[in-house]
């Protein structure tokens, strides 16, 4: 028997779905490219992003002074940089290699030239080279894979003698020729001629009071910004051969917020499905309870910049190209709690109990605390988790019963940051030492004079007698805005990670690439951008924790200056 055709309606929606389901398969390949490029251009990457050719050896070939070498650490994106356009090593100018650079006649653009000129204070040959007025046609693949094994370019030049010639077979000389070919292209999801589109990702059960501070300072931020931007937009020519060639640079800022489910499993399917309504560029600030991996691998997965969230459990240990944090969080703090308790000088062995809530907020620094104290002699760890605070009582009161030795107790007490501090009295008086991290510190707790020379916290922060200039500036630019300062820090942090994300992507100019906007944020993260909350904020190439160490401190009892350093800047 014959099947019966199918009624015309059925026929649309089939099609229809095919088309729709055709459209998101070609979006997810696009945001997802490295993963389903081509063999040859898969091989390519390999070779310019970790020096590793097809057969798994490293890199080889002969480097300046005719030195051989066989090391993956001579990889392309090495100074060329992952997005290929290039870098200053050295006060030398490293040229971009990106496909509609490489493949077309070299040309000038001064809105480029003037970003790297002026952004850095650099050496005379640095200006020479930019400056040079050579030419030089398009490479074609014949003439690329001269210049890359005998440092020849297309009219017959010797390029740097800083540029290794590599040793390459035909096949993977025609890879890296395919990868080098699409590499920066085209602009990264999330931007068009008049808008650049950012979003800050807001967890479940955060502070109000953080983060209305946090999105408050956004908004202003962008508000300021689009006014300023608007004006260039609408006046290009006010300065002929000057702000007509940098129009191109300006782009609105489209801000929105998304907010996350109360369970952390569904945060990764959440994240997908706005992205995939409304891609944005860049992810900046953030606030989350608890562990931030869903964010930080949603992030990696997509190559999508997350600018300075403020999470005290980034993850460590970790792949991270496209998540920069202010610090290691409470990971830091252990550490450093670790490395203060090392260099106490005594000759007795000394306990040390690690005490920690049964959550991620505590049970992750407890862990890298013992770590920190794994192999010390001088000391004996035990591990005291607990789930909750009357456990936490019974668990203790045991211990003193039992230990005669002096106590050094260090605790973690990840949700119970409130209800712990009607424990330490009680603990204070069987210990030697309590440590504690710094948002026991910041919760305001009132700990009594006669056990405050016990007490000790870890505080990453700078101190509040230190003088930084650019935090008057800071404070100036938010009262012009009737913006009210009262959570100082993460405003100030706020604002910090705002001004360097302006900073970036007006030095790409009109080249969103994502990695080029991360490289420039890595040279311009300590450029007088440091409101004054941390001693000193600084990344370098792969870097991607901006401040490195932890003061501990111990209370005081002048309000104007309510703590002081027992140690100094310690950097783990």
């Amino acid at each position: 028997m014959a099947d019966k055709p199918l009624p015309p309606i059925v026929k649309r929606t089939g099609l229809t779905l095919l088309l729709v389901c055709l459209a998101l398969g070609g979006y997810w390949l696009s945001q997802h490219y490295r993963q389903f490029l081509a063999p040859d251009a898969m091989l390519g990457a390999q070779i310019y992003e970790r020096g590793i050719t097809g057969n798994g050896d490293a890199l080889q070939g002969v480097a300046q002074n005719d030195i051989a070498f066989k090391d993956p650490q001579f990889n392309c994106a090495q100074c060329h940089r992952r997005s290929g356009f290039g870098s200053s090593e050295g006060g030398n100018y490293v040229l971009p290699v990106t496909g509609n650079i490489l493949f077309n006649p070299r040309t000038f653009d001064r809105a480029d030239l003037f970003n790297k000129l002026f952004k850095e204070s650099q050496g005379k040959m640095f200006w020479a080279r930019m400056r040079s007025a050579y030419q030089r046609p398009a490479y074609s693949d014949e003439s690329l894979a001269a210049a890359i094994r005998s440092g020849i370019d297309p009219s017959g030049r010797k390029l740097s003698s800083l540029m290794p010639r590599y040793q390459l077979t035909d096949t993977e000389m025609a890879a890296l020729i395919t990868y080098l070919h699409q590499l920066s292209n085209h602009n990264d999801p999330g931007v068009d001629d008049r808008v650049i589109r950012l979003a800050t990702v807001v967890g479940p059960q955060v502070s109000n009071k953080n983060k209305d501070a946090m999105l408050a300072t956004i908004a202003k931020f962008v508000a300021w910004l689009n006014l300023e931007t608007e004006g260039n937009l609408a006046h290009p020519n006010f300065s002929p051969g000057y702000r007509s060639e940098f129009a191109k640079a300006f782009r609105l800022w489209q801000h929105e917020v998304w907010e996350l489910p109360a369970d952390p499993k569904q945060w990764a399917d959440e994240l997908a499905k706005r992205y995939q309504q409304q891609p944005v560029f860049a992810f900046i600030g953030g606030m989350a309870e608890g562990d931030w991996t869903p964010i930080h691998d949603f992030c990696e997965n997509n190559r999508i910049p997350c600018l300075f969230p403020f999470t005290d459990l980034p993850p460590t240990g970790k792949d991270n190209h496209y998540s920069m944090y202010f610090n290691q969080g409470l990971i830091l703090e252990a550490k450093a709690i670790g490395r203060f308790l090392r260099h106490q000088k005594t000759l007795d062995s000394r306990l040390i109990v690690n005490i920690h809530a049964n959550d991620a907020r505590g049970n992750q620094p407890a862990m890298a605390l013992a770590q920190s104290l794994a192999g010390d002699k001088q000391h004996v760890v035990i591990d005291m988790p607990f789930e909750t605070v009357q456990q936490l009582r019974d668990q203790w009161q045991t211990l003193t019963q039992q230990q005669a030795e002096p106590i050094n107790a260090v605790i973690w007490p990840g949700k119970f940051d409130h209800a712990i501090a009607a424990e330490i009295p009680l603990m204070a008086q069987h210990s030697e030492r309590l440590l504690l991290p710094a948002a026991t510190l910041d919760a305001g707790n009132q700990f009594r004079a006669e056990i405050a020379s016990k007490l000790y916290f870890s505080y990453p922060y700078e101190l509040p007698s230190a003088y930084h200039p650019h935090a008057f500036r800071v404070r100036a630019w938010m009262n012009t805005q009737q913006l009210p300062i009262d959570n100082p820090r993460l405003q100030f942090n706020t604002y910090y990670a705002l001004n360097l994300l302006q900073f970036g992507l007006e030095h790409v100019v009109d080249h969103f690439s994502r990695d080029y906007l991360l490289e420039y944020i890595e040279t311009e993260a300590e450029n007088l951008l440091n409101p004054g909350t941390f001693p000193r904020l600084s990344l370098g190439p792969g870097q991607r924790f901006a401040s490195k160490g932890a003061y501990i401190v111990q209370l005081d009892n002048d309000p104007d200056q309510p703590f002081h350093p027992v140690s100094s800047w310690i950097t783990p």
